[in-house]
C-alpha cells in the first residue's frame, strides 16, 4: 500500500504503510519489547517510552537491516548492566534479540560498519566513577548475531573526533584539553594498541579528521596547532598503521588575514590530496584569535607534501549566497562597502556551519554544510536582596540550536567550484549539533535535499545550480489513520540502502477517535523511499 498524497507521488516519495508495533513485556520496563505483527507488511516500528531520555538508538546496516539497541535498567551486579540488541530485516521484521552485559557507565560514542560487521565504540561516561579511561570495542556480525569484544585503557576525559575500522585495525582519533591530539591504533586480531600524540609535548593541537589510504596503509590526518595565543596553523599529517609519523605539511592560506576551518581531504591519486575547507578572518571573534564562522571556500592540492593551486571563494560570490547569509548581515556588509566606496565582495560574511563529510559523486566532490545559531529564551525570577526587598532577575535559558539553511557545492578534483545551491531549513531546533539534511543522488543528474521535522519530510530537488522543484513538505503516515502527532523530539533522517532512508525519533501521539483521552509517547522508526 502506498501513500495517496499527490505531493508525495509527484515528488517520488512514498512510505511503505506496513503496520508493526513493539510493546514492553508485562510488568517490566527493562525487558526487551516483544513483537506482535498486525498486518503482513511493515513500515513503522513503535516502542512505548516513558520519556525522551530513554536510551533507544538505531543503526542502519545496509541490506542486512536495522539494528536497535538500548541500555536497560537490569544489572547483574554492582558493576554490570545489560544492553539489548535486536536486528530487523529490510521490511522491519525482527530477526533476533540478544543481550550482553557491559560495565556500568559505558556509553556508545561512535560506530563503524564494514560489510556485515559493526564495530561499536564504548567509552566510560563523563560522570562515571571508577572506570575513567576505559574503552571497549564490541564487534557484531549482524547476520549471525555473534558478539566479540575487547577492552583497552585510554586517556581520561577524551573527546572522540573520528572512529574508523579497516579490516583488522580500528583507528580512534581524539582530543584532550590543552594537550596534543592523539590517534590510537588497535590491532583487533592481536589486541596490540599504540596511542601516539600528534604533536610534541607542550604543543597544543586539535584533530579535525582523518582518512585512510588503503593502498599504502597510511592515514592522512588534519590538525590545528596552537603556536601562540594568536597564531594557529593547520597541518596534514601522514601516519602509518603503526601510528608513526611519516611526514607533515602545513596548509598555508598565503594571507595572514585568513585562517582555515573545517578542512577535509580527498585522496585523488597516490600521494596527491585535494583539500576542501572554509576560511575565516583571523581575530574577528572567538578564543585565541579564532573566528567562529566561515567566510568562504578554500581549496588546494597537496602532492608529495607540497601545497599548490590554492583558491578562495567568498560566500558572497556564490549564486545562492542570499539563501545562506542572513539579510541583516548582508545589509550591514552593503552599508560598509558603500561607505568605503568598495565592492561588496571585498567584505566577508560570517556563517556558522556544521560541515558534513564530503562525498564523491559523478567525479565531483560534493560539500554540504548547515548553518545554525544557538537560541535562548528569557526567564524571570523574583529574588530578594540583603534587606529582604524583592527584585526581578532575568536569565537566558538555552533552547537548542536552530538550523536555518543548508549549502551544497560541487567541486572538480582540482578544486574548482563548479556549482552551488542551498536549501531553507524551517522549524528545526535541536539540543545537539548533528547533521540533519541529507542528499540523495539519483541515477539521473538530479539530487534531492531532504530532512525530517514535525512528522514531515522537507525536500527540494536540484540539478547543480538549477532548482528543479522548490522546497516542499510531505506528511509522514502514523500508525493508525486516527493518530495525531502532538509533539516530536530528537528526530533524524538517515540514509539506509539504495533509495531507502530511515526516519526516527520520539513522538507524543493521540488517537483522536479514542473515547478515552489517552496519549502515548513512542520511539519510532519508519522506512522511506525516494524514486
Amino acid at each position: 500500500m502506498y501513500g495517496k498524497s499527490e505531493q508525495m507521488q509527484r515528488k517520488g516519495i512514498f512510505f511503505l504503510l506496513l503496520f508493526f508495533s513493539l510493546f514492553s513485556g508485562p510488568g517490566s520496563r527493562s525487558q526487551m519489547p516483544q513483537a506482535s505483527l498486525n498486518i503482513d507488511r511493515l513500515v513503522r516500528v513503535e516502542i512505548p517510552a516513558k520519556s525522551t531520555e530513554e536510551t533507544y538508538h538505531i543503526i542502519p546496516v545496509n541490506t542486512t537491516g536495522v539494528l536497535l539497541y538500548f541500555r536497560s535498567v537490569e544489572t547483574l551486579n554492582d558493576s554490570l548492566t545489560k544492553w539489548y540488541f535486536s536486528l530487523y530485516d529490510i521490511d522491519l521484521h525482527p530477526l533476533w534479540i540478544k543481550n550482553i552485559p557491559l560495565r556500568t557507565g559505558m556509553e556508545v560514542r561512535d560506530f563503524y560498519l564494514e560489510k556485515d560487521t559493526l564495530t561499536l565504540l564504548f567509552l566510560s561516561g563523563e560522570k562515571t566513577k571508577g572506570i575513567t579511561g576505559t574503552e571497549m570495542m564490541v564487534r557484531l556480525d549482524c547476520k549471525s548475531g555473534k558478539f566479540t569484544g575487547s577492552r583497552h585503557t585510554l586517556n581520561a576525559n577524551v573527546v572522540p573526533v573520528k572512529f574508523l575500522v579497516f579490516h583488522d585495525y580500528a583507528f580512534l582519533g581524539y582530543n584532550l584539553k590543552n594537550e596534543p591530539a592523539h590517534i590510537q591504533v588497535i590491532n583487533l586480531e592481536s589486541g596490540n594498541v599504540t596511542d601516539n600524540p600528534l604533536t610534541p609535548p607542550g604543543i597544543i593541537s586539535n584533530l579535525t579528521g582523518f582518512i585512510i589510504d588503503t593502498l599504502s596503509s597510511n592515514l592522512y590526518a588534519t590538525i590545528r596547532k596552537t603556536i601562540s595565543k594568536n597564531h594557529l596553523v593547520s597541518n596534514i599529517l601522514k601516519i602509518n598503521f603503526s601510528g608513526a609519523m611519516v611526514s607533515e605539511t602545513e596548509i598555508s592560506t598565503i594571507s595572514p588575514l585568513w585562517e582555515i576551518r573545517n578542512p577535509q581531504l580527498i585522496l585523488v591519486n597516490p600521494d596527491e590530496l585535494l583539500v576542501i575547507a572554509t576560511y575565516s578572518a583571523v581575530g574577528r571573534s572567538g578564543k585565541n584569535g579564532s573566528s567562529n564562522g566561515s567566510s568562504g571556500f578554500l581549496t588546494c592540492r597537496v602532492t608529495n607534501g607540497i601545497q599548490t593551486d590554492i583558491r578562495f571563494k567568498n560566500f558572497l560570490e556564490l549564486k545562492n549566497f542570499r539563501n545562506i547569509v542572513e539579510e541583516k548581515d548582508l545589509v550591514a556588509i552593503k552599508k560598509k562597502a558603500l561607505k568605503k566606496n568598495r565592492p561588496v565582495n571585498d567584505y566577508t560574511p560570517e556563517v556558522t556551519l556544521l560541515v558534513h563529510p564530503v562525498i564523491v559523486h559523478n567525479n565531483q566532490v560534493i560539500f554540504m554544510g548547515e548553518s545554525y545559531m544557538p537560541e535562548y529564551h528569557p526567564e524571570n525570577f523574583t529574588e530578594f536582596d540583603f534587606y529582604g526587598r524583592p527584585y526581578i532577575n532575568t536569565y537566558d535559558v538555552f533552547d537548542g540550536y536552530r538550523y536555518t539553511s543548508a549549502i551544497i557545492a560541487g567541486f572538480d578534483k582540482t578544486g574548482n567550484l563548479i556549482w552551488d545551491n542551498s536549501m531553507e531549513i524551517r522549524n528545526l531546533i535541536s539540543p545537539d549539533l548533528n547533521p540533519k539534511v541529507n542528499v540523495f543522488c539519483s541515477s539521473s543528474d538530479t539530487m534531492v535535499l531532504c530532512y525530517s521535522s514535525e512528522a514531515r519530510i522537507a525536500s527540494k530537488i536540484i540539478r547543480e545550480n538549477e532548482v528543479v522543484e522548490k522546497l516542499d513538505f510531505s506528511t509522514m503516515e502514523q500508525m493508525y489513520p486516527e493518530d495525531k502527532m502532538l509533539s516530536d523530539s530528537k528526530n533524524y533522517m538517515v540514509p539506509w540502502y539504495g533509495p531507502f532512508f530511515l526516519c526516527y525519533g520520539y513522538q507524543e501521539i493521540k488517537n483522536i477517535n479514542s473515547s478515552e483521552d489517552k496519549k502515548r509517547l513512542v520511539y519510532y522508526f519508519t522506512k522511506v523511499k525516494f524514486d
